[in-house]
């Protein structure tokens, strides 16, 4: 199943339900006779939480200045979230409704980390397909399990993926790094928002919802979201390095790539990447605990899965890197409608688009 997803996504009218198993909502053993108990005890769940914060009064909120701060972001953020999305647009729209009361809940759920500027980006999808407020609820709060790390007080999820994903690129162009450790780049504070709320902002709608199921399979290796990070730098190092870009236009530029790159285009550069690892005799052994590998393997989408029965993105080009030590990467070919601001590490001053 996942291998099917990795390969062509899934058809819209299944996400309903397998992204349910795909977060964790649903046990993938489970049958329908524990699934439907379990949205039950989950129903029952929710809506006890739901009055916790339905019941606060007036005078109680004000004697709880989380809880109001809280309320206070969520109702600021919801407004600005896809609004040009038919499903959250005009104003009292249901959906919208139900993305504030979500969030809310979510605070009852999880209160010592609350609401955090972007989370509504990640719930709005959810949202979309699931058309059901308790069932979007528990997939955004088994996400969040995932995501946890990004939106607390330390950001330590955050400075981890950077560390990360600089010894990713590092690895595969060194050159690369050396000219935006130059222009005072080097940290990639650039790529924040992409790992922060996973490209939400740098694909169409619809694009992120291919793009997030598949990087929920979890194929074809720990951490692909990296993977797809250093795919979108090796197309943009070209213009980067020949014209000569110095720190405020490379934050420019990746800000302006928002909605103009292709998803399919770097799943298949990204798939390419990881597909160079497997040739790789040696990796280091940093790099072997980002991806989750052993013995400098990974597990490839059609691993168990025999040729005939490939499907989806048969036309995805073969690894730029020919030799079985990784060489360097050759180059290939604030309005009141805005979004909600993303908070951003200390040493950067903005991330969002201008």
């Amino acid at each position: 199943m996942k291998q099917m997803i990795f390969r062509g996504g899934l058809s819209h009218a299944l996400r309903k339900q397998a992204w349910k198993f795909l977060l964790g909502y649903f046990p993938w053993d489970s049958t329908k006779e524990e699934r439907t108990q379990l949205q039950k005890q989950k129903t029952d769940e929710y809506f006890r939480m739901k009055l916790q914060w339905k019941s606060v009064s007036e005078e109680q909120e004000k004697r709880n200045s989380r809880l109001r701060d809280y309320r206070s972001l969520i109702e600021k953020d919801v407004n600005r979230t896809d609004r040009t999305n038919k499903f959250y647009e005009g104003q009292d729209n249901p959906g919208l409704i139900l993305l504030h009361d979500i969030l809310m809940t979510y605070c009852m759920y999880d209160f010592d980390l609350g609401y955090v500027q972007g989370m509504s980006d990640l719930l709005s999808p959810l949202l979309f397909v699931m058309e059901n407020e308790v069932d979007a609820f528990w997939c955004f709060a088994s996400y969040m399990d995932q995501m946890h790390q990004n939106f607390e007080e330390q950001m330590q999820g955050m400075k981890t993926q950077l560390i990360q994903l600089s010894t990713l690129l590092r690895l595969l162009d060194s050159g690369f790094c050396n000219y935006l450790e130059s222009q005072d780049s080097g940290y990639l504070y650039f790529c924040f928002r992409w790992l922060l709320i996973r490209f939400k902002r740098e694909f169409s709608f619809l694009d992120i919802l291919r793009l997030w199921e598949v990087m929920w399979t979890e194929l074809p290796c720990k951490n692909f979201h990296l993977l797809l990070c250093c795919a979108i730098l090796e197309s943009e190092k070209q213009q980067i390095m020949e014209k000569h870009y110095g720190f405020n236009e490379i934050l420019k530029h990746i800000n302006e790539l928002s909605m103009k790159i292709d998803v399919e285009d770097i799943l298949c550069k990204a798939e390419a990447i990881s597909l160079q690892m497997v040739k790789c005799k040696e990796l280091p052994q940093a790099v072997c605990e980002i991806l989750g590998l052993q013995s400098s393997e990974v597990t490839t989408p059609d691993s168990d899965i025999g040729e005939d029965e490939n499907v989806g993105r048969a036309s995805c080009p073969p690894p730029a890197f020919q030799s079985t030590s990784l060489p360097v990467l050759a180059a290939s070919g604030a309005r009141d409608d805005s979004p909600p601001q993303i908070p951003v590490s200390p040493s950067v001053s903005r991330l969002t688009p201008a």
